[in-house]
């Protein structure tokens, strides 16, 4: 491998990293109360606060506005507010699973229209080996989170979430924008458009300053900063397609992860569903045929 996708493979892995722990804070902070929407401010509100002084330095050099404009409205406040939503009804190894699932496939098959370039045998393969876990994780029918809910309306709001990011790291592999100053300035303006929103519709929760907190360091730091700039370096290096096909570990990252910080651990047919899915998407990464084929593209 060049030194370039080099750096994007261990990118990718901290990437997926990231967005695993990530999804256990946004588990653990529906558990201690907070909305869907209080999780959207925090995520986006506390990313545009922590870079904030990046974004004055960098305001000579930053994205058209026309085109985070477009990045804010595929991953912004609509696409958090889908997620955190999905988790009032699916647990968790729903999330980590179609989510990841739907974005490699959607950012796939984009780059497959776009590229003219047809899937490998070992790709196809694999995409059949995830839509049979995606099968497995259906058929499992938990109890609804909340009164008149299913965990199937959970799967529809990540199936939709996943969808938006795929179609945001098919853009971004195109566009090839700088990640810090992208993911700063999509933050800032969610925020500023959100902002007003959330204080009219929902308003600050009573809620302990310290839960506030840990909020924040899982919504802002992690998703909101981190994980969106890793992930944005990870694309610039690798392309779109490549880059997306990092959420095959985002699954068992998330499910380990839950264990030691949540104490929860899947049943049976949710980690046969993980399993399943997982193998699917490390099947599709065919990585005999990219040695071969993709290592001097980079979109």
């Amino acid at each position: 491998m060049t030194d370039r996708t080099s750096q994007g493979v261990a990118l990718g892995f901290l990437a997926a990293l990231s967005w695993g722990i990530y999804n256990v804070g946004a588990e653990i902070g529906q558990a201690t109360g907070f909305r869907p929407a209080d999780l959207t401010l925090l995520r986006y509100g506390g990313a545009a606060l922590l870079m904030a002084p990046l974004l004055f330095l960098a305001r000579h050099r930053l994205p058209p506005l026309r085109k985070v404009a477009v990045l804010a409205l595929l991953i912004g406040p609509v696409f958090a507010l889908t997620f955190n939503q999905g988790f009032r009804y699916a647990p968790l190894s729903h999330a980590v699973v179609i989510g990841p699932g739907m974005s490699m496939l959607v950012a796939n098959a984009l780059e497959r229209w776009s590229s003219g370039i047809p899937l490998s045998r070992m790709r196809r393969i694999g995409i059949a080996i995830l839509i049979g876990g995606l099968l497995i994780i259906a058929a499992d029918a938990p109890a609804p989170r909340n009164p008149g809910g299913s965990a199937l309306l959970g799967d529809l709001c990540f199936v939709v979430s996943g969808s938006l990011w795929g179609i945001y790291v098919f853009t971004m592999g195109r566009w090839k924008l700088p990640p810090v100053e992208t993911t700063a300035s999509i933050a800032t303006l969610a925020t500023l458009v959100y902002l007003p929103v959330y204080l009219w519709i929902w308003g600050l929760p009573d809620l302990a300053l310290g839960l506030w907190a840990q909020q924040f360091f899982y919504q802002g730091v992690v998703g909101g900063c981190l994980a969106f700039v890793i992930f944005a370096a990870t694309v610039l290096r690798l392309g779109g397609g490549r880059a997306a096909l990092f959420s095959a570990l985002v699954p068992s990252t998330a499910v380990l992860l839950a264990i030691p910080l949540t104490g929860q651990w899947p049943n049976a047919i949710q980690w046969a569903g993980v399993a399943v899915t997982t193998l699917g998407l490390i099947v599709s990464l065919d990585l005999r045929q990219r040695q071969k084929a993709l290592p001097e593209r980079t979109g």
